[in-house]
């Protein structure tokens, strides 16, 4: 993605804050970690959804692609 929603372009920061969310939501999908890894993958899953939705770069509820 290299724009927001709106149709902005993305700074860096933008960039690597929907990096880490992406890479989070994998994590979070995952089977084979330990209970206490998957509690605090959700929890920092969702410290970043809240950023990356006030910012306007990808709107989601989690509950809904099953994280």
């Amino acid at each position: 993605m290299t724009t927001d929603l709106i149709g902005r372009d993305l700074g860096g920061d933008e960039r690597e804050l929907l990096d880490l969310y992406s890479r989070l939501r994998v994590m979070a999908a995952r089977d084979d970690l330990a209970p206490c890894v998957t509690a605090n993958v959700r929890v920092a899953l969702a410290a970043l959804a809240i950023a990356v939705t006030d910012l306007g770069l990808d709107f989601e509820h989690l509950l809904d692609v099953g994280t």
